[in-house]
């Protein structure tokens, strides 16, 4: 790879000398006056593998584990957690991607932010109730 800098706007651009495709980009470069930072510009990271990619999203269903436990979704749970359905979706698109892997650069779903809802106190729930009296 070679990287020429665009001196006006200071965007580098990097091309494959050996792709007989890239040699007429590689002269415009030189012909606009580019600066070769070959050698002191580091090349671009390379995108994730497939494998990297289903690493990361185990590694992301595995952090949210703890919201597909029964309970904590339940309205009698204290605190329950409000808004379970979204993190299910979200577990749902990363499982699609833990379970056919793609390389390359993933838009990654939103995590959820939690809600969590305490459960009123018991003579707070008690005191809505009808009451009987008893003969």
């Amino acid at each position: 790879m070679i990287y020429y800098k665009d001196l006006t706007t200071n965007e580098v651009y990097g091309y494959d000398e050996t792709e007989e495709s890239q040699l007429p980009y590689i002269q415009q470069s030189i012909d606009n006056g580019w600066e070769n930072v070959t050698g002191s510009y580091p090349p671009p990271p390379l995108p994730p593998t497939a494998e990297q990619n289903q690493q990361k999203a185990s590694g992301l269903l595995y952090n949210t584990d703890w919201t597909t436990i029964s309970d904590i979704g339940l309205p009698t749970a204290s605190p329950r957690l409000a808004n379970q359905a979204e993190f299910i979706a979200y577990r749902q698109e990363i499982r699609q991607i833990a379970v056919y892997p793609l390389a390359g650069e993933i838009i990654w779903p939103t995590l959820p932010t939690e809600v969590w809802v305490p459960i009123p106190p018991l003579d707070e729930f008690l005191s809505v109730l009808p009451t009987q009296t008893i003969p």
